[in-house]
């Protein structure tokens, strides 16, 4: 399913009322379901233990208790077990090389939060 006038992957999209992933393909949007294949960087919606992945949680408990298969930090280290990521209640791995993967950045103290903000805003909105 194609969205041509979306102008970004976004992740309210619904396709059969359950969305497994959103990617790009020749310049829009497209919706995959839990039958397809998702292609690399499609930013996955729909995966197992999503929805035990709120407040801080460590690495090791992301990759143990969910889909996602690794954590990275953005640069691409691969990040350690013990290190903890505010996942600010919003989590959209990405899938790299066939990996579900979560990139994530540094924030305070050491911490990681999700690249991926949960309230996207379109850049040069506010000027």
């Amino acid at each position: 399913m194609r969205f041509p006038d979306v102008q970004a992957a976004d992740h309210h999209i619904l396709a059969a009322g359950r969305p497994a992933f959103t990617y790009f393909d020749g310049g829009q949007v497209a919706v995959g379901t839990e039958a397809d294949t998702p292609p690399e960087g499609a930013r996955q919606v729909l995966f197992e233990g999503a929805e035990r992945l709120t407040g801080t949680v460590a690495v090791s408990a992301i990759v143990a208790g969910s889909a996602i298969e690794k954590v990275v930090v953005l640069g691409g280290m691969t990040a350690v077990a013990e290190m903890l990521v505010d996942t600010r209640d919003f989590v959209r791995p990405v899938w790299r090389d066939g990996v579900l993967t979560l990139v994530c950045q540094f924030a305070r103290n050491g911490v990681l939060v999700p690249f991926e903000p949960p309230n996207n805003r379109p850049c040069c909105t506010d000027h």
